[in-house]
């Protein structure tokens, strides 16, 4: 499992980025309308033999240079653990532990700042982040690298949080393949960890928090609509943290995918009849030749 953090020093120079390495690609830009980084989120797609998670909008205790509320993104990806196996088992235990830590933050802590709020406040200083953040990303490496090691080492020493919910009689759409339920919903936050622990077991598929969506519609804009989907709306900007769960239809194939292939048996008809016609044409010509 590879873990990166990306945050802020205190001059305004020294904006966001990674401390130590960074993703290959900042897959989670695709996400940009249904949710800000800024705020408290989560991501999880598996695809292809490979998961990837962000969890952003961690408040820290520091700020910057006039006083705007600093926050910490945590990006981690690797290959899925089956059941029965324990090679990486390790890996999916602690990002179902981080998970539950984030959504019991939420729950509990005005804007998220809770137990990861700590932690990560804990590893990195003010000074080391603005001394990371100041040199070039070819110095220091020695600093980066044990702060990283620091960082997975504390992560995997998270212990999961039970669902403080009352569950009582969850909603059977909370079982579905593909849901949506506001964060506060009555067995929404165990429906949407179990769905996370699939995923990083190997199954393809998306479990997101997202906090600019208010309704079933606005998922229409999801990057890889297939497969099994779990939704929660956080509710701090828009939407309702409480919102029933509300099953999510298949998603329909593309008529755009077909729209090529009918136009190319369109174009194809005539030119075929015109090819019959001129060969009738010369066959009959020639007839007239002989005769």
């Amino acid at each position: 499992m590879h873990v990166y953090l990306r945050t802020r020093g205190a001059p305004r120079k020294l904006d966001y980025a990674f401390l130590g390495a960074a993703p290959g690609s900042r897959w989670w830009d695709a996400y940009s309308e249904l949710t800000a980084t800024e705020r408290p989120c989560l991501l999880a797609v598996t695809s292809k033999g490979r998961w990837q998670v962000l969890i952003s909008g961690v408040p820290s205790a520091r700020t910057d240079s006039v006083g705007t509320l600093v926050y910490y993104t945590l990006v981690l990806d690797g290959s899925p653990c089956p059941p029965g196996t324990t090679e990486t088992g390790q890996d999916r235990a602690t990002v179902l532990a981080l998970a539950s830590r984030w959504l019991d933050d939420i729950t509990r802590h005005p804007e998220g700042r809770g137990v990861l709020s700590e932690l990560l406040d804990s590893l990195c200083s003010s000074a080391e982040v603005d001394r990371l953040l100041a040199a070039r990303n070819s110095e220091l490496t020695t600093e980066r690298a044990e702060l990283t090691a620091r960082l997975a080492t504390a992560l995997e020493s998270l212990k999961p949080v039970p669902s403080t919910q009352e569950i009582g009689d969850p909603s059977p759409v909370l079982l579905t393949e593909r849901w949506i339920a506001g964060r506060t919903t009555p067995g929404a936050d165990a429906a949407f960890l179990a769905r996370l622990s699939s995923l990083l077991s190997g199954e393809d598929g998306q479990a997101h928090l997202l906090n600019l969506v208010s309704s079933a519609e606005d998922i229409t804009t999801l990057p890889q609509k297939s497969g099994p989907l779990a939704v929660l709306i956080e509710g701090g900007m828009v939407g309702d943290s409480a919102m029933p769960a509300e099953a999510l239809p298949k998603p329909t194939p593309e008529v755009v995918a077909r729209t090529p292939k009918a136009r190319w048996r369109a174009a194809v008809v005539p030119t075929v009849l015109t090819a019959l016609i001129l060969l009738l044409v010369g066959l009959a010509l020639i007839a007239g030749n002989w005769t």
